[in-house]
């Protein structure tokens, strides 16, 4: 005697899947767009950026531009996992815990990878600090914290120039690892001046996405876009009439030519974190990773465009943003997803090394690796959604730790103190209500 699922039954099981891969209260947006971020940067780890000759190849679009998305995104991020915590109370010592906790966490995790990568510069210590940091500007309004991040842009490339050159400190293009841990100095002037990710300029990525996370952003999508697009056209248009118009160029050329500095790969493909200081003229570029004022505001501009974008396709979508789970579901879990990235990478490039005739014709190896690493990492973050949980292993886990350290404190009990920076109106109600709902629910793992 055969058996036949109900009707009722087929439609619960469908709910439950599309309720697990776009869960109800979560800004699939932010998914959506930290999945691209990922995928991105394992594009810029995977394909070469120059060709033989020099040139910049197609992966090169996404160099400096993935790492700045997910680092505005990692912003966004520390605003909602402290929105209950600041909710309950408005007292910013009720999410300090919570944020150190999650940061030493980041920072435990980025050394251990740091330990074992021969082949990436691994961010997430910096992030770790950068969290820390960033926490102290929690309680300031979005307007706030736009102008700050706007003007860190332009002024902290200027300072770290200047101690820099004053110091004659120079790159030391390393992963920040447990072994650095025997030279304080040398890791700290690397962590926040000299690394691939200097602390010191991408600070202004978190303040910024912190600035976004605190507004309304289906409501502000327009604004949103139109501050990303003045901040790119501002960021390439002035450093382009600097070094075409101003002098610039020339300038450069003598002294990559004096000192033997590639400036195409300066230009194009990344400076490995900052600029050389043998000119000041180095501060008008914007090529990858440059860390100058100008790379800083045009990839700051890209990733605030490519949040409107994510962010307008989820509410176009509506309740079938589950179709975007490939994406939405690795986004989901960004900090376990990077971090199994990072350790199959050692893996994969070994093989890929050992078999150089892999994809045939048809596909070069660095494509067969990149397909792998993708189906590994969408498949892997769709069944964990579907069959454990909402949120990645390492989120999760530092989630729970968190929970058990330091519980959400009861809301209601005193008055909250006052914000400083209030801004319009129109923008304090939209916080207001946020706030609202944020208080009852329990604490955000993102």
């Amino acid at each position: 005697m055969g058996t036949h699922r109900s009707p009722t039954s087929a439609t619960t099981s469908g709910s439950t899947v599309r309720q697990r891969l776009s869960p109800a209260g979560r800004l699939i947006g932010l998914d959506l767009a930290r999945g691209i971020a990922l995928f991105a940067m394992m594009v810029t780890h995977i394909f070469a950026l120059s060709d033989p000759a020099g040139l910049p190849t197609w992966a090169a679009v996404f160099a400096g531009r993935a790492s700045a998305l997910f680092a505005v995104l990692a912003g966004c991020s520390l605003v909602l996992s402290t929105r209950s915590r600041m909710a309950a109370s408005g007292r910013l010592r009720d999410a300090v815990p919570s944020v150190l906790i999650r940061a030493g966490a980041i920072v435990i995790i980025g050394l251990c990878l740091g330990s074992v990568s021969s082949l990436l510069a691994v961010i997430l210590v910096n992030y770790g600090v950068m969290f820390a940091i960033a926490m102290l500007f929690l309680r300031l309004r979005a307007r706030t914290l736009f102008v700050i991040a706007v003007v860190w842009m332009i002024l902290s490339p200027v300072l770290s120039m200047l101690i820099r050159s004053e110091f004659g400190l120079e790159p030391m293009y390393s992963s920040m690892s447990w072994f650095d841990l025997a030279s304080p100095l040398t890791m700290l002037h690397d962590l926040v001046l000299t690394g691939y990710y200097p602390v010191l300029q991408w600070l202004s990525y978190i303040l910024l996405g912190m600035a976004v996370a605190k507004i309304d952003i289906g409501k502000h999508l327009m604004s949103l876009f139109a501050a990303g697009l003045g901040l790119f056209l501002v960021g390439k248009g002035v450093s382009w009439l600097l070094i075409n118009v101003a002098g610039g160029g020339p300038g450069l050329v003598r002294v990559s030519q004096l000192y033997g500095t590639d400036l195409n790969a300066a230009l194009f493909t990344g400076s490995y974190g900052v600029t050389p200081t043998t000119s000041w003229w180095w501060l008008a570029i914007a090529g990858p990773h440059s860390s100058t004022p100008f790379d800083l505001l045009a990839t700051a501009g890209t990733a605030l465009m490519t949040i409107v974008v994510c962010q307008s396709l989820a509410m176009l979508l509506g309740r079938q943003t589950w179709v975007l789970a490939p994406l939405t579901a690795p986004g989901s879990m960004p900090l376990s997803v990077y971090s199994a990235h990072v350790v199959l990478l050692e893996i994969t490039r070994r093989w890929i090394g050992a078999n150089p005739m892999l994809g045939g014709e048809a596909m070069t190896p660095q494509t067969v690796e990149f397909g792998l690493h993708g189906l590994v990492f969408i498949g892997f973050a769709l069944m964990w959604k579907l069959a454990i949980d909402a949120h990645g292993p390492l989120e999760a886990g530092v989630a729970a730790i968190i929970r058990s350290a330091s519980p959400v404190p009861a809301p209601g009990l005193e008055p909250s103190e006052p914000v400083p920076g209030a801004e319009s109106e129109s923008e304090s109600e939209s916080e207001s209500e946020s706030t609202r709902k944020s208080a009852s629910r329990p604490p955000d793992t993102y």
